[in-house]
């Protein structure tokens, strides 16, 4: 039998004391160890490289300090809460992510960084290689833990791989503070899913300060447009910091494959060869105003939205709703006019509003004497819940009738497929003619419709499942009310054509041509409503030849 000898306290108290002040020794080491230089890794400064390269060839050159100015030098330079490195490919974006947590690591005793990719493949196949080529820090006390996915650090530090393939992921990353979020390809993840664990997990602990968010990502991907919303948008695409709704600031660093003097001509050539023109612009020029997979490529801001203006009362009117609690609501309102043509003229989109306070937002929104003659909905809002009526009976006890829009097998796809029909240009209508257009859009949307537009301009085609399908988990509430409602309106208009070609109105109206015409709307001939009178200079009811458009002026 074994006999187990017990050290006696003091001993065992002298051993703790004796780890700890070695512990203390090596974070103190480690605290003015410059990591970068350990690793063998220098921020990628262009003429720094190319004067090295110009004097290994033998040309006489004097090798500059780092400039600070190069894409990479400014990452690693940036203090703001949250910080976007993105754009082209080859730009040297996921490194640079890898070193900036390792060097946080060893700056900041006790830190925990999370390093998050969409899934584990891609964390195998990007994060996962990037360490390897620096053995896992090793050089700095880092030590691989492969079941736990960290690596831990004689300071206590500790750098977390996961992934994060939907909101449900990101509740299990709940699980303790963290004081770094590192994200590769940012524009992949869920929308909103980053939100979670840099509002909720991000925080200090023992006195170690929030570093906040480093990101890298190029264009494309179903957070694409609230990627390039809250970073290129809101920055003019770098030029300037901001501060968000919360006080934290924001940057945008944009990356090209040409600031990278690494890559070789034959890689270039490799970018030019991409088939697809919006990948090509994202992947060689880091191009956010496209992007591969964008599902509605035709949108054009100043061809599809107009500025608001008062629709002939005639008109019909309808709704398109899209049912959504936690998720957001949205409805559309749409007016036909005589050919047929659909203008976009309101929306809702909101979200934790529940089914009687929808009817009556709904009521509140339209006009008194504005009729709609159907709002289609989303079939879901038929269904029963146990004892619940179903929402639809919700809503129409609160005056707010719905006819189901037809959801079944195949719908979805013949609903998108509806709103390219939609986008396409077709005769201009009597309003777009009075600006000179020969053609326009099939449909026309007010730009007091944001969340349209900006699902429109950013909705991506899936990634799995049905290629003709939208990626479901991108931002498409508004885009499926407007599906609901162009499905069941038709195939689209049908034109009269018109045998003069279209003229400008700025002489009859004194306005410069091709300009917004306000409150004023040009409509075909036709009778005048009450309330209505035609504009000074445009045709009269007298006139013995009638234009085929008048120019209507709203009371």
């Amino acid at each position: 039998m074994t006999a187990i000898i017990l050290a006696p306290a003091e001993k065992l108290q002298r051993l703790r004391e004796l780890r700890a002040r070695k512990e203390a020794q090596e974070t103190e080491r480690l605290r003015n160890v410059d990591a970068f230089a350990v690793l063998g890794y220098e921020p990628t400064c262009k003429p720094r490289v190319l004067a090295r390269e110009a004097r290994d060839r033998g040309e006489d050159v004097e090798v500059p300090e780092p400039c600070g100015n190069c894409p990479q030098e400014r990452f690693h330079a940036a203090t703001e809460d949250s910080v976007l490195y993105g754009g082209a490919a080859g730009g040297g974006k996921t490194l640079s992510l890898i070193m900036e947590g390792v060097r946080a690591s060893i700056r900041h005793p006790g830190i925990r960084v999370l390093i998050l990719r969409r899934s584990y493949d891609e964390l195998a196949e990007s994060i996962y290689p990037e360490f390897q080529r620096i053995s896992w820090a090793s050089a700095l006390g880092g030590r691989w833990n492969k079941t736990e996915k960290e690596i831990t650090f004689p300071n206590r530090s500790v750098i977390r791989l996961r992934y994060m393939e939907s909101l449900d992921d990101a509740s299990r990353r709940q699980g303790g503070a963290y004081q770094l979020l590192l994200v590769d390809e940012l524009t992949l993840m869920p929308p909103g899913a980053v939100d979670v664990i840099a509002l909720e997990r991000l925080r200090s602990a023992h006195g170690v300060p929030v570093l906040g968010i480093r990101a890298a990502s190029n264009p494309g991907g179903a957070s694409h447009g609230e990627v390039r919303a809250a970073y290129i948008d809101a920055t003019d695409e770098g030029q300037k910091v901001i501060t968000d709704e919360h006080g934290l600031t924001r940057r945008f660093i944009p990356a090209r494959a040409t600031d990278n003097p690494y890559l070789d001509e034959a890689y270039y050539r490799r970018l030019d060869s991409i088939s697809d023109p919006a990948r090509r612009a994202a992947m060689r020029d880091g191009d956010w105003g496209q992007f591969s997979g964008q599902m509605f490529t035709q949108y054009r801001f100043d061809r599809h939205t107009m500025d608001p203006v008062t629709l002939p009362p005639e008109w019909s009117r309808y709704n398109g709703i899209d049912w959504g609690f936690a998720k957001p609501w949205a409805v559309l309102w749409g007016a036909v006019d005589e050919d047929g043509r659909v203008w976009i003229y309101r929306e809702i989109y909101e979200a934790q509003v529940g089914e009687t306070e929808q009817a009556a937002r709904i009521l509140a929104a339209e006009a008194g004497d504005e009729h709609v003659s159907v709002r289609w909905a989303d079939d879901a809002m038929w269904a029963t819940r146990g004892d619940a009526k179903p929402i639809s009976d919700v809503y129409a006890e609160n005056g707010v009738p719905l006819t189901e829009a037809g959801k079944g097998q195949g719908s979805r796809v013949a609903g998108w497929q509806r709103w390219h029909s939609y986008l396409a240009e077709g005769p201009a209508c009597p309003h777009h003619r009075a600006q000179g257009w020969e053609s326009c859009p099939k449909i026309h949307i007010f730009r007091t419709c944001e969340k349209l537009i900006f699902e429109l301009k950013n909705l991506p085609y899936a990634k799995t499942g049905n290629p003709e399908d939208a990626d479901t988990k991108a931002h498409d509430h508004a885009m499926d009310a407007g599906r609901y409602l162009l499905i069941n309106l038709g195939t689209g208009p049908e034109f009269t054509i018109l045998d003069t070609r279209p003229v400008p109105l700025a002489d009859e109206l004194g306005i410069p041509p091709y300009q917004p015409l306000g409150s004023q709307m040009v409509v075909r001939q036709q009778e005048a409503a009450e309330g209505w009178s035609w504009a000074d200079g445009g045709a009269s009811e007298e006139d013995d030849e009638p234009k085929p458009w008048m120019v209507r002026t709203s009371p």
